[in-house]
């Protein structure tokens, strides 16, 4: 989507609004809470989905996330030129050369990555003042091949998706459950890491602290939406190590630019942002833009139902194609577009406890978004 078309719907749609009724709160429980899993985002800001609403003045919120996320890509499949047996082999750079001529290189970049994260997200809130809050937030991430594999695997025949395509993403050609993370560029191994990424404690490796800033600029009204604009840094906690998978080792910065408006009993939700990377290396974008629009149904006061559309630009940069032919697997993938997420969750308020849960599915089989994503978060306000 070009980026001006995004506020240009904004306009359109707000302005149709004003014709319906509307009641004059226009937040509810609000989105999903989900930032971005794919395994080369975990180390950098991650700006996400969150309420117009901040909370009231003197009152805290204390939660825990635990989110669970199955990535496989493998941009050989197509070739069969990295399988189980080049795996067990150990994957080098010339498992990367194209299938259609001997010893030519694939141009740009090539993956392989089969990785399942488990992020545990520690974070508190605080309301400065009736319509400005504060917020920190402490990460911790485990990456290992999991055990999700088989019952991805097991969805995809449910739905009639081969894995043995692109569609299922080539997952036939390898062992289930077994880490790996390689990221080749015009013939040069990049990553190569197949032993994942481990903790001192069970929380896992402890990420880096972001710190952020809501200001609720307006409630909006009965026409009018409410406006918030939420402002987020990232502080680096050392070094990066791990192949940089749990600590970029720089400074990020983003913004977030949400409105909502309610329409008793839904709320519509639009956000619009973008993450700024301090120092990566050239294979990782600078910068991401992020779009969302979330429809919540409040089945009652205190629960409801979620459904999410999420669209962010590549983590990998634009690169030009090849002046010759194109070879099968650049052709297969088109790692610097934008992803699209599809999200339902569940939401619930019990006095001064609050809990989420959901599910995050990509759509666009790009090879440069996480494939589900399982999410539990609780809260208690105070």
């Amino acid at each position: 989507m070009n980026r001006l078309a995004f506020p240009f719907l904004l306009l359109i749609f707000f302005l149709a609004a004003s014709t319906l009724s509307a009641r004059t709160r226009n937040a509810g429980l609000g989105p999903l809470e989900v930032r971005n899993h794919y395994p080369v985002t975990h180390a950098y800001l991650w700006m996400y989905p969150e309420s117009t609403a901040t909370l009231p003045d003197g009152e805290a919120l204390t939660s825990y996330s635990f989110s669970m996320a199955n990535t496989f890509v493998n941009t050989q499949g197509s070739t069969q030129k990295i399988t189980k047996t080049e795996y067990d082999r150990g994957i080098v750079a010339s498992d990367f050369e194209s299938g259609e001529a001997a010893g030519q290189v694939v141009p740009n970049l090539g993956l392989y990555m089969d990785v399942e994260s488990y992020r545990q997200n520690f974070r508190f809130k605080y309301g400065m003042s009736a319509s400005f809050e504060v917020s920190l937030e402490v990460p911790f991430l485990t990456m290992t091949g999991g055990i999700m594999d088989e019952y991805v695997e097991a969805f995809h025949a449910m739905v009639g998706v081969s894995d043995g395509e692109q569609e299922g993403a080539y997952r036939e050609y390898s062992d289930r459950n077994k880490f790996g993370f390689y990221i080749a560029r015009n013939g040069e191994l990049l990553v190569a890491n197949d032993s994942g990424v481990f903790g001192d404690t069970f929380l896992g490796k402890r990420g880096d602290t972001s710190l952020g800033a809501k200001w609720n600029v307006w409630e909006g009204g009965r026409i009018m939406p409410a406006f918030t604009l939420k402002l987020n840094y990232k502080v680096a906690n050392g070094e990066k190590g791990d192949d940089g998978l749990a600590s970029s080792g720089s400074d990020d910065h983003g913004y977030m630019m949400t409105f909502s408006k309610g329409f008793d009993p839904w709320f519509v939700y639009f956000g619009q942002g973008m993450t700024n990377f301090g120092s990566n290396p050239d294979w990782v974008s600078d910068s991401v833009f992020h779009r969302f629009i979330s429809l919540e149904w409040m089945m009652f006061s205190n629960q409801s139902l979620v459904i999410q559309n999420v669209i962010q630009s590549s983590i990998y940069p634009a690169e030009g194609n090849p002046s010759s032919d194109i070879p099968e697997e650049v052709r297969n993938y088109n790692l610097q577009a934008s992803t699209a997420l599809i999200m339902l969750g569940y939401k619930l308020q019990i006095y001064n406890l609050q809990f989420d849960t959901g599910f995050v599915q990509d759509y666009s089989n790009r090879g440069n978004e996480t494939d589900f994503v399982f999410f539990f978060e609780a809260g208690l306000r105070w």
